[in-house]
């Protein structure tokens, strides 16, 4: 291959435009990472496949766990470099809402759909367990996925999205119920892992192979391959054996857990300044803002994905890293901060560098403020909530947490496009940026500046 290359790419250089030359060699080199990931998935598939007389087949579950989960994952990634351009194909005119509204109008319902199906989606795990569950994650989103591919106006894009978003939502939550069953207690961090790494490498894959096919075939037929991927995932799902320990029947979650939470300041700034910004800038910034951008600078959805993977491409490479030194040091809040002002800083960059390149910077700024602050954040939790954990339990604190954390992907696309619509692409950016420097800005004066109380006088306080 080396060879035929060395000897028919000078001569196809000199018979193509060098613009299709670089956009060759950048597909070839994007298509040959994501076939590494997909060789590499498919090995710890077969390595996961219990031998004979294996007595402890907890790896083996947890590997087709992870299998499914990665397809299903990749499956809703192919469109991430391309959804608001596809949204804007179908728009038709709606008293009220400009064209830029209702091109974030499909992320910020998927986010918001999702937040809501969650709490369902827990209880379902508990009570039929966690094999139906990811089995009931699917069914819907193959429907979404077809439903989407063939949509004809915007409303029935935003009606199969949401189906979309049922299926995510619990597929989500099942697979991390099926490791929790499937794993003993001394292997439950390392199922965990599996679970994170999945979903983590299919967002690394999806949105450069789906923007490869967007440009290639089209956006429909990209949806028709995601609805492919979701059934290849349902047909895993089925492998999968029952689970291995009782069912359990957690407390339902009450409006009066959100409200204890919500009163306890440090709880409340770790929400404000850090993991609602978080999640607006991923889904107003990045998933939004981001393909819109750098279509409008004339980039292909191919292009647009390339660009976007630089954004995975961190996180997989400076996240772990992140995670170790962090908890070796106790410096969580230090991460956290620092992640919120390196991702307000690294998207003002557009104010220099103009175009692709400063919106480039951009992305891998995000990259890294997400590596720093995604665990630091939820090692946080427990911290500045001892009180709230030893009465409500860990899970309902957690759940509380993520519930309301998600109010930032809702809230990201719908400000985004607001501020764009009212203002500009260039100033939906830059005022994204200054927003998150602003939240990191006030989350270090909070953790970094001001001491907290200790556990004695916050329990008076109470």
């Amino acid at each position: 291959m080396l060879a035929f290359c060395a000897m028919t790419l000078p001569r196809l250089a000199g018979l193509l435009p060098a613009e299709a030359v670089r956009g060759f060699f950048y597909d070839a080199a994007v298509l040959l990472v994501v076939c590494l990931l997909l060789v590499f998935e498919g090995l710890l598939l077969l390595a996961a496949r219990p031998g004979r007389g294996d007595a402890e087949p907890a790896s083996a579950a947890v590997g087709r766990m992870r299998a499914a989960l990665f397809l299903f994952m990749l499956a809703e990634e192919l469109s991430r470099s391309f959804l608001p351009l596809y949204a804007r194909e179908l728009y038709t005119p709606v008293p009220g809402l400009s064209e830029t509204v209702m091109m974030g109008l499909p992320i910020g319902l998927f986010m918001a759909l999702v937040a809501v199906f969650t709490p369902f989606a827990g209880h379902w795990a508990d009570r039929f367990g966690s094999r139906r569950t990811l089995l009931l994650g699917t069914l819907p989103a193959v429907a979404g996925f077809m439903g989407t591919a063939t949509a004809g106006s915007m409303a029935e894009l935003l009606l199969w999205r949401g189906a979309c978003a049922l299926g995510y939502a619990v597929m989500f939550i099942g697979a991390q119920g099926f490791v929790a069953r499937h794993t003993p207690a001394d292997r439950r961090a390392r199922g965990m892992a599996q679970f994170v790494a999945a979903v983590i490498v299919a967002g690394l894959c999806g949105a450069p192979l789906g923007g490869i096919l967007a440009d290639q075939f089209g956006y429909r037929a990209t949806f028709a391959v995601s609805a492919l991927l979701a059934l290849a995932a349902a047909a895993a799902v089925t492998l999968l054996p029952a689970d291995r320990t009782e069912r359990v029947q957690r407390r339902p979650f009450r409006l009066g857990d959100a409200t204890a939470l919500l009163a306890n300041p440090r709880f409340l700034a770790l929400l404000l300044f850090s993991s609602v910004p978080t999640k607006l800038m991923l889904t107003g910034y990045l998933f939004y803002l981001v393909p819109v951008s750098l279509h409008a600078a004339g980039e292909t959805p191919a292009g647009i994905g390339r660009l976007m993977m630089t954004y995975g491409l961190i996180i997989v490479l400076l996240g772990p890293w992140v995670s170790k030194v962090a908890d070796r040091t106790g410096c969580h809040a230090l991460f956290a901060g620092l992640g919120g002002l390196i991702g307000g800083a690294g998207t003002l960059a557009i104010l220099q560098e103009q175009g692709v390149a400063g919106i480039l910077i951009g992305i891998a700024a995000l990259g890294v403020a997400h590596a720093l602050n995604n665990a630091t954040q939820l090692a946080l939790v427990p911290e500045v909530c001892r009180a709230d954990c030893a009465r409500m339990g860990d899970s309902s604190v957690f759940a509380v947490y993520r519930l309301l954390e998600r109010g930032g992907s809702v809230i990201g696309p719908l400000l985004a496009a607001a501020l764009a619509d009212r203002f500009g692409m260039q100033a939906a950016l830059v005022a994204l940026g200054a927003l998150g420097m602003l939240c990191g800005t006030a989350f270090c004066v909070v953790f970094l500046l001001v001491p907290s109380a200790s556990p004695a006088a916050g329990e008076a306080v109470r």
